[in-house]
């Protein structure tokens, strides 16, 4: 779904601008527009009115073809299949129309497909189409959907809850009037209808204050009583001529100019003897609007371009004549061009970081092979018993393991006491006392320690440290002397082992 939507609404009086910003919660009315036709009709001169008040740029455009501008024929056909329909339907709308199929663009709606298709059939000129699009395409607006005027509200009338099955549409302008049948939820019928008079040229609608006794609103009135005259006399040809009896719709909804005047809707039930209620399309809960734009927001106006902005999810009723030579190609052309360069970016990206992943691998593996010889090598050294290396980790944690289950076995050793603990406790000694071990002998009680030091002093000290220590819980010299040849004091201390 595209980002912004422009919907344009182009009639016999103005043309009227509505962009939208598409998103997962709905739309935000963005921006609108609206500028009176100049005498000659020109719409490309309109159109740069329109750019003094809003920038038309869009991700998408939709706009509308007049309905008079199009033949509208009601066929019944022995199939369903929508395939099967487009295939048969410019034949025989060639037999309807006073002109050759060729110079046609055709589309339909299903009126009803219970036992057989009943559709509702329409075609434009090809020369009507260009016309169309030519001053639009020099403003670089490329519309991929071109449906007829009013359809799009119908079809948004349809998808809501609160929308009777049968109800009739009617867009009262300045010269022209439009009415839409919907039966079973289905557009059914589609005229464009001129309205008899021409108070409006003469004196402008905006100009009224809508009070019932303005002159303006006097000849409204005759000429809305003379337009539902003719709404109903076609709604009543339309049954006899489809074999209908006693169409009569449950609700009348309108808008345009005409919806400008506060006593429409009571004019109208008065004329048809309908309900009659104005269209509201921004009272769709889907639909927002910024504040800027609802100040100068007009529904009777506006609703129809808001509309069209809200056809382009293709969802609904409604037709398109962007079809054969019209067909929108550049974008979708346009858009695969985007699609094949962003892939190539893609691809490049995709090789880079596969470089980059494979040196890195490269860089990694070396290192870690060069650790792993470093290791094997430390491996070999320590432990060069073991013939084959298979996780020199795992293989040194087995061989430490067993050498301390081993010195367990050793002589001398008891309990959590190993020889290596001893001799580490009689390594502890202050490095000041002159002290040479000339004997050392260890059995499961007691420690025999023989030696010699400088003084008498020097053993003393020698047994209190030696009786600080937790592995021993006593210590004793009962032996030591001087020798007369070296002139150091010999002596032997017996240290008790702590059990």
């Amino acid at each position: 779904m595209p980002g912004k939507i422009l919907g344009l609404d182009i009639n016999e009086d103005a043309i009227i601008a509505v962009q939208v910003l598409s998103g997962l919660k709905g739309y935000q009315v963005t921006a609108c527009a609206q500028v009176a036709l100049n005498k000659d009709g020109e719409v490309e001169e309109t159109l740069k009115g329109i750019l003094e008040q809003m920038e038309l740029l869009s991700d998408a455009y939709v706009t509308a073809i007049p309905a008079e501008r199009a033949f509208f024929r009601d066929l019944k056909l022995p199939f369903r299949a929508p395939k099967k329909i487009k295939q048969t339907l410019p034949f025989e709308m060639e037999t309807v129309v006073p002109l050759p199929i060729g110079d046609l663009i055709v589309d339909f709606l299903f009126v009803d497909r219970s036992d057989e298709s009943e559709i509702l059939g329409v075609c434009v000129k090809k020369g009507h189409i260009a016309e169309y699009l030519a001053p639009l395409q020099a403003h670089g607006i490329e519309p991929e959907i071109l449906d007829i005027r009013c359809v799009p509200m119908v079809s948004w009338l349809l998808k809501q809850e609160e929308t009777p099955d049968n109800g009739l549409f009617l867009e009262i302008g300045a010269k022209r009037g439009m009415m839409i049948l919907f039966l079973n939820k289905h557009i059914a019928l589609i005229r464009s209808l001129v309205l008899d008079g021409a108070a409006v040229a003469q004196s402008s609608p905006f100009d009224t204050d809508n009070q019932p006794d303005h002159p303006v609103f006097e000849h409204i009135e005759s000429r809305l009583e003379s337009f539902c005259a003719t709404v109903l006399n076609t709604i009543h040809s339309f049954g006899w001529q489809t074999e209908r009896e006693d169409i009569l719709p449950d609700k009348v909804f309108y808008t345009g100019i005409g919806a400008l005047y506060s006593g429409t809707g009571d004019l109208l039930e008065r004329f048809l003897d309908i309900p009659a209620e104005q269209v509201n399309v921004r009272g769709d809960k889907s639909v927002q609007m910024e504040s800027h734009v609802a100040r100068v927001w007009n529904p009777s106006l506006m609703d129809n371009a808001l509309a069209l902005a809200l056809r382009h999810d293709r969802s609904g009723q409604g037709f398109n004549f962007r079809k054969d030579e019209f067909e929108v190609k550049k974008r979708y052309s346009g858009l695969k061009i985007q699609i094949r360069r962003a892939a190539m970016f893609l691809i490049l990206i995709l090789a880079f970081l596969m470089v980059d992943l494979g040196l890195d691998y490269y860089l990694l593996k070396n290192r870690h092979d060069a650790l792993e010889q470093n290791i094997n090598e430390v491996f070999r050294k320590t432990f060069p018993d073991v013939g084959r290396i298979v996780n020199p980790v795992e293989q040194a944690k087995v061989k430490i393991r067993e050498v301390r289950d081993a010195s367990a076995l050793l002589p001398g050793t008891r309990g959590s006491q190993r020889q290596l603990d001893l001799l580490n406790e009689i390594s502890k000694l202050p490095k000041s006392l002159d002290i040479h071990v000339t004997s050392w002998v260890v059995d499961q009680d007691k420690v025999t320690l023989s030696g010699d030091t400088d003084d008498y002093a020097t053993v003393d000290s020698i047994e209190n440290a030696l009786k600080a220590s937790p592995y021993f819980s006593s210590v004793k010299s009962p032996k030591s002397n001087r020798n007369d040849k070296t002139g150091r004091i010999e002596f032997d201390m017996i240290l008790q082992r702590t059990i």
